[in-house]
């Protein structure tokens, strides 16, 4: 709700019972009578419906590469101007962050406009806005909204997410849509149980491949492997081969260390090497200055050296030395 205006409520709404509306903003699809708040803390039911209790407010907000935020094959090089709001997808989930819960001091209650974080974008020669810092999920309408001006100002548009929106918002904003960091945790029941208190993880996928292949979103995914909770052979096998065949094997995986140490090192090298086994054509790990390698004839087609990024072989997306596609998003224009 931005200064001003009503409180708004959500549109992703079925009736269950005289008392009882269903949020389908997210994959809990919260059923809420009276004065009940969802899992997110942000949506409340009141007399009209579903209010929306974060929209607008921004909890930070930073230009920079958009190389930061792994995405790699996303318009390699340019700066975007990366918003986030609060709230939280997963609320059992110990590491949270600090932009979990919405605060409750007006002094931090920040808002800004989707025609004024347009306009800022263009101010700042930025090509183009990423939602980040907190998942959209529990930001929905707001995001909508930015997304769609976004866009109407030609800037690229992408979110940084853990992919618990449910098809039905994503359909809201696949037309809006460019790219995705999907952060996908696991592969496995017990592990996706343990690191975000999620029985029902298997929707992430379907969210995903409807994004990917219905609205031809550019898709990286991001996993940071914990030792002895998800990095099992079996289950990063299964991760990679998910990877490859539910969306590409041009799709870039980043695999990180979730926890420091040796053991969580080591799981990143076994992984990376199933990725590759697995038919995967882009793997990258933790370490700075990685290139990105034409899977083709191996020539260098994007250098990197500490934020910067640079399409040293590339041209009209293909490799400037043996001509093949390399799936790379360098234009607003989706990919049909």
């Amino acid at each position: 709700m931005l200064a001003g205006e009503p409180m708004r409520y959500t549109g992703l709404v079925d009736a269950l019972d005289d008392e009882t509306l269903r949020c389908n903003v997210c994959q809990w699809r919260c059923a809420l009578k009276p004065r009940q708040a969802g899992r997110c803390n942000v949506r409340v039911r009141d007399d009209n419906g579903l209010a929306v209790h974060n929209d607008g407010l921004i909890s930070a907000a930073t230009v920079g590469p958009i190389d930061e935020h792994r995405l790699w094959h996303f318009f390699p090089g340019t700066q975007v101007l990366t918003l986030g709001g609060w709230g939280y997808a997963f609320p059992e989930d110990d590491h949270r962050g600090q932009y979990g819960s919405v605060p409750l001091d007006e002094q931090h209650r920040r808002r800004l406009a989707p025609e004024r974080a347009a306009t800022f974008a263009l101010e700042r020669l930025c090509r183009g806005i990423v939602w980040g810092h907190s998942d959209p999920s529990v930001a929905h309408e707001y995001v909508f909204d930015l997304l769609r001006t976004a866009r109407a100002a030609s800037r690229y548009t992408a979110l940084i997410t853990s992919g618990f929106l449910t098809i039905e918002a994503l359909d809201q904003i696949g037309h809006y849509l460019d790219g995705i960091c999907l952060e996908l945790r696991a592969f496995d029941d017990a592990a996706y149980r343990r690191l975000a208190g999620v029985e029902q993880w298997r929707g992430i996928l379907e969210v995903a491949e409807h994004a990917f292949h219905r609205w031809h979103c550019h898709i990286e995914v991001v996993t940071r492997l914990h030792p002895s909770v998800n990095d099992a052979a079996d289950q990063i096998h299964e991760l990679a081969r998910w990877i490859r065949s539910a969306l590409s094997p041009f799709t870039p995986w980043h695999v990180l260390p979730g926890d420091a140490g040796a053991a969580a090192a080591a799981a990143v090298a076994r992984a990376r090497r199933t990725g590759a086994e697995a038919g995967l054509f882009y793997v990258y790990g933790p370490e700075p200055g990685q290139e990105t390698i034409c899977p083709s004839c191996a020539s260098v087609v994007i250098e990197r050296s500490g934020r910067i990024a640079r399409m040293t072989g590339v041209q009209d997306g293909r490799c400037t030395c043996c001509g093949a596609d390399l799936h790379l998003r360098t234009s607003i224009f989706k990919r049909s």
